[in-house]
This record gives structure tokens, sequence and C-alpha cells, in this order.
């Protein structure tokens, strides 16, 4: 509890009720009040020689100038005193009739900076009292220093008294406080105004405890709300509510929030404004569907164990009433919205939250919270905080299931960002789909069938298998990260290899880049009567041409991609009329290239099964399938536009084709898939 309470106060209302909190604080902790007002002698000083130009003419002497400075200064500072020891006498009635102990202060300087160094350390501008009477200057915090009072001559003027700097100040107190007790706004408050500007500007940089005091509601038998986001800041804040509420006989809400809606908003936004092309890099909507499955899962079981800790804290105060709440929505904006239905007398929470930013003053939900909130905040500091007193819980000492070798390398193809959730979802899968009691294996009063399914770890929990995981893949993950776990069967692949290279042999290359257009395109064709070869002009059913140079950059493209570059920069350039395919039909393709999420049936089919195969016969070797270029290829599709995956459609209506890959050629594999496709639609 708090024994050294520091009040600044200035005789408003939200003042007067600072000092009666500051007063029920230190009734029950026995600890004593510094009741401080803070006054700017200097300020008034500058005032002055600004208007001196204004003075009349028989005071513009250098030294009737030098002496009005002398006279004005002690006499503007004893009466700033004057009025400051006026409103330390209605802090010291209230603490009178409280018993509890007052030491007044006068501060000389800027209001909120002289806060700020007292509250921290004790060192604020002590000044000397002026003319103050010995008995009430015992009160003050260097009060053993009097100077004389303004002092009148025979003729009624005052005196021009010549004082150095160390007689005008007194020191500091070199007291260290507990806690800072602020109204929420001054004498100068506006309609519209949400918090004070000295107040704002203190609770920014002061290192203490604050409480700022924004009605004259009791802490005594009221309800109060506690904010938890797992840093050791809140925990801080958990364990000073608990102290508090044992005292004052409150009932403690505790809540911790996590912000579903962000990323919705956010992605909207982007592909609102992004190009095509750089909205399909950024690849918005995988993660927003990401972000669905699995991290807002993640985030509520994290909001959850957060409360989970506050109650493990909460047992050693059985006489203080918890109950915890998770809110959905912004923090800050969700805390307002239960302040707004309990009405608590108090609301506690860290300065700072779990992402702090070094050389931040404070965390933006607390600020938000601190000028929006209708009831009193108590804002917990940075000092004495400490991580490793972060209550601990069972999950804290959860190893996670076991792992088989295949499973374990595939996983960490997931973002970094995403892995401790993705792997904690697809442990959750795992358990509820193959652990005790999962599947049909829970039978009443039958122990037999009540165990985990094989494969089992040490401890007896399910193993993460490949095929677990492949299944618990297709329940969370975006299809296009399905894809680059390649789900499928060896024999699927297998035929899709040989798919591939049949593929690849249509292509027909002669010449390089550097050999000539002619004006009249030919080609070569074999009579089918006599056998004869000649030249005849090429038509728009004549294959495309590539060169050399061409093909051999196609070359460059994976095997799985290659039918789908080949027969996109194909079709560009029958679009454009082109009939030879150059290294710069290519290089204008690109564009194209990006922009199409087109792909013929064939070639995605061999892209599907050839990466199931290889990600199939990888997991079987216990290694990493993804080589570098199939990584390069999957990123480059994703880039292209690849944001779903339409062939395993296609290749469950194949499976169904009486037709044998095996057996028959490329060509007539094709046309019966078509043929089969199209009599299915028009059924």
């Amino acid at each position: 509890m708090y024994r050294e309470v520091f009040v600044p106060v200035d005789n408003s209302d939200c003042s007067n009720w600072a000092v009666q909190r500051a007063i029920e604080v230190c009734r029950s902790s026995q600890g004593r009040i510094t009741g401080n007002h803070v006054y700017a002698a200097r300020l008034h000083d500058i005032r002055f020689r600004q208007l001196e130009t204004g003075l009349p003419a028989q005071f513009q002497t250098a030294k009737e100038i030098k002496r009005q400075r002398k006279v004005h200064d002690k006499l503007i500072e004893k009466g700033l005193q004057l009025i400051s020891d006026s409103f330390l006498d209605q802090t010291e009635k209230h603490c009178k009739e409280a018993e509890v102990p007052l030491t007044r202060q006068l501060l000389e300087g800027i209001n909120f900076e002289e806060i700020i160094r007292e509250a921290n350390g004790g060192e604020g501008r002590l000044p000397s009292l002026i003319g103050f009477d010995p008995n009430i200057a015992d009160k003050y915090d260097g009060g053993t220093k009097v100077r004389s009072d303004v002092k009148i001559d025979e003729g009624g003027r005052i005196i021009a008294e010549d004082e150095d700097q160390d007689e005008r100040e007194a020191g500091s107190s070199g007291r260290s406080y507990d806690l800072l007790v602020m109204g929420a706004h001054g004498i100068g408050q506006q309609p519209y105004s949400q918090l004070g500007g000295v107040v704002s500007r203190v609770i920014r940089r002061v290192e203490r405890d604050a409480l700022i005091v924004k009605n004259d509601r009791a802490l005594e038998g009221g309800n109060w709300i506690v904010c938890i986001d797992g840093s050791a800041y809140s925990y801080k804040a958990m364990r000073l509510a608990l102290e508090m509420a044992r005292e004052f006989g409150a009932k403690l809400h505790v809540c911790s929030a996590f912000d579903v809606e962000y990323h919705h908003a956010v992605f909207g936004n982007i592909k609102d404004i992004l190009s095509v092309q750089a909205s399909k890099v950024f690849k918005f909507e995988e993660q927003e569907e990401l972000h669905n499955n699995i991290i807002d899962k993640g985030l509520l079981k994290l909001c959850q164990a957060n409360l989970k800790r506050a109650e493990v804290m909460a047992g050693d105060f059985e006489d203080v009433e918890v109950e915890t709440q998770v809110l959905v929505g912004k923090p800050f904006q969700s805390v307002l919205q239960w302040v707004e239905e309990l009405e608590p007398s108090l609301l506690i929470l860290g300065r700072h939250g779990s992402h702090r930013v070094e050389d931040t003053d404070m965390g933006s939900q607390a600020e938000n919270l601190c000028r929006l909130a209708p009831t009193n905040v108590l804002l917990v500091g940075i000092t004495d905080v400490r991580p490793e007193d972060i209550p601990w819980i069972e999950e804290d000492g959860e190893t996670g299931l076991e792992w088989s070798p295949d499973a374990e390398v595939r996983i960490l193809r997931v973002p970094p960002f995403a892995l401790g959730i993705a792997r904690k979802a697809v442990e959750e899968y795992v358990l509820d789909n193959f652990g005790a009691g999962a599947n049909g294996t829970y039978r009443e009063n039958d122990a037999e069938n009540q165990a985990a399914l094989p494969p089992l770890g040490p401890d007896g929990h399910p193993m993460v298998t490949g095929e677990r995981l492949d299944e618990a893949i297709t329940k969370l993950l975006p299809t296009h990260m399905q894809l680059i776990m390649g789900i499928g069967t060896a024999e699927e692949l297998a035929l899709a290899e040989v798919k591939a290279e049949e593929a690849m042999k249509r292509t027909v290359v002669q010449g390089a880049d550097a050999d000539p257009v002619p004006e009249v395109p030919t080609i070569e064709a074999t009579c089918p009567h006599s056998g004869h070869r000649h030249t005849r002009d090429r038509t728009a059913a004549d294959p495309i041409v590539w060169t050399r140079e061409a093909y051999q950059r196609l070359g460059q493209v994976p095997l799985i991609a290659r039918p789908l570059a080949r027969n996109t920069v194909e079709r560009f350039s029958r679009e454009l009329g082109f009939w030879r395919v150059t290294t710069t039909v290519m290089d204008e393709n690109k564009q194209a290239m990006i922009e199409a999420d087109e792909f013929d049936m064939d070639t995605m089919l061999v892209m599907f099964r050839e990466l199931q195969t290889k990600q199939i016969q990888a997991a079987a070797e216990g290694v990493d399938g993804l080589t570098e270029e199939m990584r390069k290829f999957i990123e480059e599709a994703k880039a292209s536009g690849v944001t779903r995956c339409p062939i395993r459609d296609v290749a469950e209506q194949a499976d169904k084709c009486p037709v044998d890959f095996k057996t028959v050629s490329p060509e007539d594999a094709k046309a019966a898939i078509e043929q089969f496709m199209s009599t299915k639609e028009s059924d």
C-alpha cells in the first residue's frame, strides 16, 4: 500500500476530490500526504520586463527600472506564496479532520516540470519563504529558511533589496514518493477538455504510480476494473489492485482484450489502394484467412491464459472477490464500453503494455483510457517491475505434443510471425481428433477405448505425424499454404511427372533471337499423301516457335511450372499476333503473366501432382522436399495471382475418367478429360 503520497492542489473541484482520495489511501495505510502547489514567479518577472517599455517616463531611467525590477520580483513572489498558502489551508483542514499527517510544500517554476521532478525524485525547487510566521513556516518543506518580508521606507515606498539566488532557494525535499494523486482538471477546465494540460504532461513523464481523479466517488466498497495484457507491468497492477481491494473491500473485475477487427480493416484498406500486382504480391487474402483460422483463436487463448495467471495471483487474496472477462475489440474501446456498463469507481492499468517501445512515455491504450475513461484511473508506473513475478500456470510448463521428423520440418515453413500459434493450433487439432476420448474412442465406463490413438509420444499423447498434419492443414490453413505443404499421394504425382515431360515435348524450338524476321512467316509442312516436305505461309493454327535462347530461359523455370509458363507466353504471343517467342517477347509478357489468372486444366494437373509426389517422397526420406527451385516457383506463382487452388476439384473429376493416362498419348488424354468435363457441365 501507499504510505508517501504527493498531492498537487489548486483549489479546483478535481483537486479537492484528489485530496479526499489521498486521505482515503493514507488513512488505510497509516501514510502521510505532501500537499503541493507550484507558482511561477519567474514567469511574471519575464512578463514585467516585456511591459517595461510602457511605463511612464519617470520610471524609464536605468536606475529606476532596476529598482522596479527588484521591488516587483519580491512583491509578486510574496503574493504568489500567500495565494499558494491559502490553497494548502484547505488541504490541511481536510487532513486534520481525517487525522492524516500533512506536510506543506511550495515549488517555484513551470508547474508540470516541478511536479515531475518532485514526484520522481524529490528534486523540485523549494523557494525560501518570504516573511512567513515561524509557526507556519515550520509546516513547510524548506521552512527553516525564511527571507525577510517586503520592507517599506519612511515615505511609504517599497525598498528594493539586493538578494542573491542562494537566498531565494531552500534546496529540495529529497523525498521518495509511492503515489502521485492529481485532479484530472484544474481551475481552467473547459467543457470539451478530456484531460487538463498539466496532468496530461505529468502522467507522460512521471515514473511513480499516479491516481488521476475525475469524480468524487470513494474507493471504499466499489467495483474496480483491472486491465491485464500479459506484461509484467499489468501483473504489477494486478497485485496492487488485490492489495488495495483487500483494504477497501472492493470487488475486482479483471479483463484482457484482443482485437479481431483490426486486420480486417487493414486488409480491406490495402485491398482498395494497392495495385493489382502489389496486391497479389502482398497476398492479403491468404493473410486474412490465416488470421481468421489461427491467429484470432490464438489471441483468444492468450487472453484466457492472461486471466488465468491473474486468478492464480488472486488465490493469495481469498477475501477479495474477483471476476474475469475476455473483451473482444480494440483494447481501449472495449474497456471503455465495459466501464460504461459496470460504472466502476476505479480503473487500474499499467503505464505500458507487452508491446512497449523503448523511449516511449506511455502506451497508446493507456493514454487513450486516461483521457477518455469517465472514472478515476490508477496508472501503475515503471518502478519495481519484475518479470519473474508473473504467475506460473500449467500452460507455461507444457512441452507440447511429440512431432514426427517429417511433420516437424514442414511446420517450420509457416511464416515466423504465426509459427507459434500455428503449431499450437495443429497440436490442439490432433488432441481433439486423436487424443483420449476423440473420434468415437470415448465410451462411458470403458477405459480401454479412452486411450489416444497411436502413434503416440513418450507421454502417451497422440503424435503429430505428416498425415495428421495434412488433415489439420486442410482444416486450418489457406489453400495456397496447403499446396506448399504438398498433400497428395505418390501415385498421383508419379503420373504427373510423366505427363509434364510429355507436355513439354510439344514445344517447337527453332532458330535464334538474332535471326531476321521474314516479311511473310513460313513453316515447313509434310504432305499427308506423298510425304514430301515443302514450305508454306504460316496460319494461326500453326504451333508457336521458340528460339533457342527463349527455350533456354524457359528451362530455368521448375519443371512443375514449365508447361504453365510456356502456355501463358504462347497465349500472349497469339493474342498479339506473334508467331515466334524470343527473350524480348518473354520480357514483354512478364506483365501479362502477373495479371493473367487463367490456367489450362492440363498444366494445373501437372503442377498439382508433381508437387504432391515430390513432397511425399521427401517426407518418406525424412528430408525437406521443398527445394530452392520449388520454393522460388511457389513464390512466383503466388506473386502471379494464384490465390486459390481449383485443381483439387479437377483432380477429383479426372480420377473418374475411364482413360488410362499410362497407355495413351497426352493429346488423347487431354481430349478425353475435356470431353468428360464438358459432359459433366451439361449434366
